[in-house]
């Protein structure tokens, strides 16, 4: 269920980038963040959940910049963020 969820989400909002002119029709795939992804997200969730009922495109919206930021990290020194236990702190 929760695979199903996150996939059409993932769908959804991959569509409306698009439709928007802001991402490709192929999205871009880096396992090395991925790895490190639920790691960052599950320490996310408590933030954004408390946040959500309140300011749901705020704390969808903190999501996506974390993922800039992971993005960043990976571009600049990924070989020294990859090793830091709690990234999102």
């Amino acid at each position: 269920m929760k695979q199903v969820f996150e996939d059409t989400i993932r769908r959804d909002l991959h569509l409306f980038l698009q439709s928007m002119k802001e991402v490709d029709e192929r999205l871009p795939e880096c396992s090395d963040v991925e790895e490190k992804w639920e790691q960052i997200a599950k320490a996310y969730i408590p933030d954004g959940i408390r946040e959500f009922n309140d300011f749901p495109s705020a704390s969808l919206g903190w999501m996506m910049y974390i993922g800039m930021a992971v993005a960043k990290f990976w571009d600049a020194e990924w070989d020294i963020y990859s090793k830091v236990e709690d990234l999102y702190a």
